[in-house]
């Protein structure tokens, strides 16, 4: 998958996130480097497990200005 890099990609991926059944979500920082974040995410949707990294940077107005995702699909032991 490609990274996001856009706020309008952004908004549609969280808009078909939410008409989904999602059973877990869940972040954790792992890092703050002055205005950079770089966070890790965790999602159990319908049958299947995501997993991630969003970068994120901040201006000094702490206005989101760069938004990157990376994500895999893991396999789901249920699925075997």
């Amino acid at each position: 998958m490609k990274p996001y890099t856009k706020f309008e990609e952004i908004i549609e991926e969280w808009q078909h996130i939410k008409k989904e059944d999602i059973k877990k979500i869940d972040f954790n920082i792992l890092a703050i480097d002055g205005y950079t974040v770089i966070a890790h995410w965790y999602l159990e949707q319908n049958n299947d497990i995501f997993d991630g990294i969003y970068e994120i940077r901040f201006n000094n107005s702490l206005n989101c200005v760069y938004f990157k995702s990376w994500e895999m699909k893991k396999e789901n032991e249920t699925n075997k």
